[in-house]
């Protein structure tokens, strides 16, 4: 044993039969991260799988923070039953309740060497304390453990009372250094282009600046063996997004770390880069291409290994037609350079046809998704490394899942999941875990949806959402009832996973709500019409117009931007019959299995996207105000849009909605809706007018702003002519004029209205 002491291990089996390993340490600092912690099947692997988090603390240059965590104390294991008054919120304050409820704790004491003191710590919970006497530490913890759940969730109290396995193991895995000892002078050699264009993720690890891992992986514990090797082999990581790639190559720089302990250990880098930061200030010709040559040359005779994130990104071709890949191919077939990449496996299809000797000297490793058992898992050690921590009660953790596996299709777990704590923990501190109900009001603001509409104990129907639509969409009463049985659909459960949630076609003549029915879902399923998503499909008559919807921006403006970034949006795509031919190639894989590849070959996912299409189709002789659409007039549509579109993509169509003309009584209605939202402009409500209507003249408003061919689109322009012109230009002659009601009349001249 070391002169400075030796590690103690706080070892724990959880529900599932899993065991827990935690370093103690001394004592607590403000702002402390979470102590070193590993899980797995075993005591012996999870130990395992806590060495390399040993070996960064007696690595770290802070002699302090290594301190906090050596002891030369014998650590006693002692039991003890804490008997806590729940208490529950009321409106008369906190109420402290009659009953009892048993905590069953273990804690461990320490007589400090030459002083009467009793150095104290309690696993379960992080704490540690000094006493004179052990006679008063179980009172101590007993109103520690009291201050601790005032105000908590009910919950948080019944889950202590579990009684768990607990045990504190002294632990010397690695030689505690009595002083600093010299490291291996053999430095790796100077790497000067990597060092612009990559970062070393094992320095990182070094420093402490690594991303933490959470959880077991028995794929990193089958490859780290590997570093082993003279020649770290290349890597394809193939799995969806989600499923912990990045997190296995971070796993393989702390294995790398190490390795590199002690003067005979192996130095040996990961250096961590992207086809963007290659590339990125290299504006002439055969400049990003002599970058990669020097790239080979900083890792040739090197055990140093090159992780390019996206395999598809460094095997598209620029302008001259070459890539990345084809640089590094000849190296990586050779074997004289190891390089880590990831993709899907529709990617690695894609790259196997294009580049197949690449890929078949590549091993390929497939990182599956994690069951739900194993995220669950995964939400404790995660959630503690949080600031601030975030914390779910059981059931709380299956509602995570289960709205996740709903309603988040575009990512696997366990990454969604976590991207999930991430979000908790910018919300602002809760004391107690997360109950059902506060983690699905919070799912609901995290991804804008209703709660009624994800909530399992909310009831949601189909005339109730179509009620809703139609507060905004006047006169389409069949119209938003289709548009609602799709919402309803999606609460049930019962649309195609594999599917957008429903793909309408909205067809009828122009000006009678196609386009506002598809905001108005936006509003109702999101909160906000900014996540419609609109495509103009006039305007895609070429070849690169459509080209530009799969082309990622520097902006984010592209359809495959919008989409990867916002995966839950409705996407109106509008007049498509006026689009080019080829434009409906890219509508065949949207529709039929929600999946659209852009122009680097990445899926773009719209499985969890509203699709809606419009055309005028049918609608060559549209109805006047006042006369509804003859009977099949649907049928009429139908029949237009059968003859016009290819039957692939009529077939994959969730319904054909048709949109009647609109009738005089909604006009009025809508007239009555602009003048609402006149009413809320700011230069109203700074001068507090009011602002009143006469049947006969929103009669007579609803009558000029309607035209034939254009349906109701010109009644907003007549309103501004008629209405708010008037108005402003009084309010521009007169600074003083306010606290006044403004009524609109119907003018003797049947072409106007008075103000």
């Amino acid at each position: 044993m070391s002169k400075r002491g030796t590690f103690r291990v706080y070892i724990t089996q959880h529900h599932g039969g899993l065991y827990s390993a935690i370093l103690l340490r001394r004592y607590r600092t403000p702002f402390d991260d979470p102590p070193p912690a590993a899980m797995a099947e075993t005591i012996d692997d999870a130990l395992a799988r806590l060495t390399p988090q040993a070996a960064l603390l007696t690595d770290n240059d802070d002699e302090e923070e290594l301190e906090r965590y050596l002891w030369k104390e014998e650590l006693e294991m002692r039991r003890l039953e804490v008997e806590i008054h729940p208490g529950r919120p009321d409106p008369h304050g906190y109420v402290i309740a009659k009953a009892t409820v048993p905590i069953k704790l273990g804690y461990a004491a320490a007589k400090t060497p030459g002083i009467s003191l009793y150095r104290v710590v309690v696993p379960r919970f992080d704490w540690s304390f000094v006493a004179e006497d052990l006679v008063a530490v179980p009172g101590t913890i007993s109103s520690l453990v009291f201050a601790a759940l005032v105000g908590e969730n009910a919950a948080a109290l019944y889950d202590l009372r579990r009684e768990v396995e607990e045990e504190i193991r002294e632990w010397a895995p690695i030689e505690i250094p009595d002083k600093e000892v010299a490291t291996d002078s053999a430095e790796p050699k100077a790497a000067p282009t990597l060092e612009v264009v990559a970062e070393d993720l094992v320095a990182l690890a070094r420093a402490n600046r690594l991303a933490a891992t959470v959880g077991i992986d028995p794929i990193a514990d089958r490859l780290l063996p590997t570093l082993d090797e003279k020649k770290f082999p290349s890597l394809v990581l193939v799995g969806p997004r989600g499923t912990g790639k990045s997190q296995l190559v971070r796993r393989l720089a702390r294995g790398m770390l190490e390795q590199s302990r002690g003067k005979t250990g192996k130095r040996r880098r990961l250096w961590s880069t992207s086809a963007d930061r290659i590339v990125a200030g290299m504006v002439y010709l055969g400049m990003w291409q002599q970058r990669c040559l020097a790239m080979l040359a900083d890792l040739t005779d090197t055990a140093d290994v090159l992780f390019v994130d996206r395999l598809v990104d460094i095997m598209t071709p620029s302008s001259d037609g070459a890539s990345i890949a084809d640089l590094l191919a000849p190296a990586i077939l050779a074997g004289s350079i190891s390089v880590v990449a990831e993709c899907d496996e529709a990617e690695l299809v894609r790259a196997r046809q294009r580049f197949p000797a690449l890929i078949d000297a590549m091993r390929v490793v497939r990182v599956p998704e994690a069951s739900p058992a194993q995220t669950i898992a995964l939400f404790e050690p995660y959630g503690a490394r949080l600031h601030p921590p975030v914390a779910l009660s059981h059931d709380a953790a299956r509602r995570l899942v289960e709205l996740l596996a709903a309603f988040r299709r575009e990512t696997a777990f366990p990454g969604k999941a976590l991207a999930a704590l991430d979000y908790l923990a910018t919300r602002p501190a809760k004391t107690g875990p997360y109950s059902t109900e506060d983690l699905t009001a919070a799912f609901g603001q995290w991804t804008g949806l209703p709660v009624e509409l994800i909530s399992p104990e909310q009831a949601l129907d189909t005339p109730t959402i179509a009620r809703s639509l139609a507060a905004g969409v006047i006169g389409q009463d069949a119209a938003c009832r289709v548009a609602a049985r799709v919402i309803a659909r999606l609460k049930a459960g019962l649309d195609d996973p594999q599917r957008p949630v429903g793909t309408l076609l909205f067809a009828g003549p122009t000006g009678v709500g196609k386009t506002e029915l598809a905001k108005q879902l936006a509003r109702y399923l999101f909160g906000d019409a900014d996540r419609l998503v609109r495509v103009d499909m006039s305007e895609l008559t070429t070849g690169p117009a459509i080209a530009r919807l799969i082309t990622p921006s520097p902006a984010g403006t592209s359809l495959a931007d919008r989409i990867r970034r916002q995966p839950l949006s409705v996407v109106l795509f509008d007049e498509i019959e006026k689009a080019d031919a080829a434009a409906f190639d890219l509508l065949l894989g949207v529709v039929g299995d929600g999946r659209l590849t852009d122009v680097h070959g990445r899926l773009v996912d719209f499985r969890m996207a509203v699709i809606v299409m419009t055309t005028n189709l049918g609608a060559a002789d549209p109805k006047p105000a006042g006369f509804a659409g003859a009977a099949g007039a649907d049928d009429h549509h139908i029949s237009a849009i059968k003859k016009f579109f290819r039957p692939e993509l009529v077939g994959r169509i969730d319904s054909i909605v048709g949109f009647k003309p609109l009738e005089l009584a909604s006009l009025e209605r809508i007239v009555e809706l602009e003048l609402a939202k006149l009413r809320q402009r700011p230069g109203f409500i700074a001068r507090n007018l009011r602002l009143e209507v006469t049947p006969g003249a929103r009669a007579r408003l609803a009558q000029l702003g309607h035209d034939p061919a254009l349906g109701a689109r010109p009644l907003r322009r007549t309103i501004e002519d008629l209405v708010i012109s008037p108005i402003a230009d009084r309010m521009a002659r007169d600074p003083s004029w306010r606290e006044a009601t403004i009524r609109i009349v119907a003018a003797p001249d049947a072409g106007d209205v008075v103000v």
